[in-house]
């Protein structure tokens, strides 16, 4: 308590310090336009007075009026034409920005006014503007400045030109998917520039990313409560998009990166953490990791009943982080990913969704199928998971998720065997335990097996079935001993289940579209013999 009590009096100091710095942005940009509209004025001047004195300025007598008030007062109408138009461009172009504000992030006018296009186009006017004024007023009928007349109605004429051009572009610049493109780009930037020193504040540095991601999740959040499903999908891929470059990029990250300074306890992504978790995300180096699938978990939450196809984008970039993760073997990216996964899965059971969690284990699976390639001894792990929460929607009354875990180890298994990885028959083991409580308990006397569910076993036939058509009858013969404890009558049952479903797509619309009870036709042959051996 003592370390964020004086961390936080550290975090006041710096903001007032902060807001004493800021507190003058107009000076910078007012400087800017003062020196180059004044810099103009001078140059053109000078250039007049030499064509003064080589007699050249008769050239210009061509294009203009020689009556100098005729020549003075078309100009300034000319400048009150540009002031007026300045105006007309600054009240559309709020409003349409601060439209796109309202609907996406209010930190969309932050990046219009960031953009150097925009600024540029604007400075343009107000030079135009201030250029015309110190012209008008300085001709004289003894030192008529032709030359910078003649400048200032190409910048009045390239000003009226810009207009429309710069409709266009700032139209373009508040669509959707190119400002997050923006921001990526500059997410990405940023890592480069710390890893090739050219941004020296880190902790800045930090902060600037940190403001990148909680962008996206803004604008994601803000679509999912709108309905919109287009803006949520471009946010979600945008964060992993950026993680992934981060992961890649990571290494070359200097050592000071992954300390936390403290403003992550500000963050509302982590203020809700306790110390012990903040300091394995130091020590794991996952801070980014966790923020950015924190912001997915979010999505996911808000989006699962109401915009289904939004939360399986969720669960299909969480899927290609989790590869990513593995690619560049960064160990806590891939442990954060396989909590992050157990997660969507506990929100599922809790608000008794089995939809969600149906889609989840496809998901989950296939990261462990990708694992068994290099990593068999992870995807033990995944099938503890996948049992633990198997049984715990079971424990909640909220069914189908356990047959649901268990057709995707049925799966899990299949791969194992063609892979031919080393701990096969633990991953064989662990599936075929999956109709057994964590915590086995034989109350009455009842064996727990006996409790076991139909469409479990049906998937551990399955796989019997699998292991007989390789001519594996040992790893069947395994299977065979564990349903010994069945009755006769639910063996039979499992078996006309099995061989008199024989259409494999499922007849209603599903993510996955197959049929959990269908087995092709040459592995229910192969099943005729492992359901002899109990006859």
């Amino acid at each position: 308590m003592i370390f964020l009590r004086k961390f936080y009096l550290d975090v006041m100091k710096k903001n007032v310090t902060t807001a004493e710095i800021n507190s003058s942005p107009w000076i910078k940009p007012l400087s800017l336009i003062i020196g180059i509209s004044f810099a103009i004025y001078f140059v053109n001047r000078w250039i007049d007075s030499l064509l003064i004195q080589a007699n050249l300025e008769s050239i210009f007598y061509i294009f203009f009026n020689k009556d100098v008030g005729t020549l003075t007062n078309t100009l300034g109408g000319l400048g009150e034409l540009v002031t007026a138009v300045l105006a007309i461009e600054i009240t559309v172009i709020a409003i349409i920005v601060q439209l796109a504000a309202t609907k996406y992030s209010s930190k969309i006018m932050n990046l219009f006014i960031e953009d150097k296009k925009n600024i540029s186009v604007i400075g343009l006017f107000i030079i135009t503007g201030v250029n015309t004024i110190l012209v008008t007023n300085t001709i004289r009928s003894d030192f008529v400045t032709l030359y910078s007349v003649a400048f200032n109605l190409l910048l009045i004429i390239f000003s009226l030109m810009i207009v429309l051009p710069h409709f266009n572009y700032v139209f373009n610049f508040l669509s959707p998917d190119n400002f997050l493109s923006y921001v990526k780009i500059k997410s990405i930037k940023l890592l480069d520039d710390v890893i090739l020193g050219k941004e020296k504040d880190i902790l800045k540095a930090k902060g600037k990313l940190a403001k990148h991601i909680n962008f996206f999740g803004d604008i994601a959040l803000n679509s999912v409560f709108q309905n919109d499903r287009a803006v949520t999908l471009l946010c979600i891929n945008a964060l992993r998009e950026i993680l992934e470059e981060y992961l890649d990029k990571k290494a070359q990250l200097p050592e000071t990166w992954f300390k936390l300074s403290g403003d992550e306890y500000f963050d509302p992504d982590f203020s809700s953490y306790s110390q012990y978790v903040m300091n394995q995300i130091e020590e794991q180096k996952v801070l980014v990791e966790r923020k950015i699938f924190g912001l997915l978990e979010l999505v996911f939450n808000n989006s699962r009943l109401t915009l289904r196809d939004v939360a399986s984008g969720v669960l299909l970039n969480s899927e290609l982080i989790a590869i990513k993760a593995m690619q560049v073997k960064d160990k806590g990216a891939l442990t954060c990913a396989f909590q992050y996964f157990n997660s969507y899965l506990r929100i599922a059971i809790r608000e008794k969704d089995p939809r969600s969690a149906f889609n989840t284990f496809e998901h989950y699976r296939i990261v462990a199928e990708e694992l068994l390639v290099g990593n068999a001894g992870e995807v033990e792990k995944i099938a503890f998971y996948f049992r633990y929460y198997g049984q715990e929607a079971n424990k909640n009354q909220v069914f189908f998720i356990l047959e649901t875990a268990a057709h995707d180890l049925c799966r899990l298994n299949e791969v194992a065997y063609d892979l031919n990885v080393p701990n096969l028959k633990t991953l064989l083991m662990q599936f075929l335990q999956l109709d057994e409580p964590i915590e086995e308990s034989n109350e009455k006397g009842v064996d727990t097996k006996e409790l076991s569910l139909i469409g479990v076993r049906i998937a551990q036939v399955k796989l019997a079935g699998y292991y007989l058509l390789k001519g594996e009858k040992e790893l069947a013969r395994i299977i065979y001993q564990d349903m010994t404890i069945e009755p006769m009558s639910r063996i039979e049952k499992i078996k006309d289940l099995i061989f008199n479903t024989t259409t494999e797509e499922f007849w209603e619309i599903t993510p996955r579209g197959i049929n959990f009870y269908y087995v092709p036709p040459e592995r229910r042959e192969a099943l005729r013999e492992f359901f002899s051996w109990f006859e």
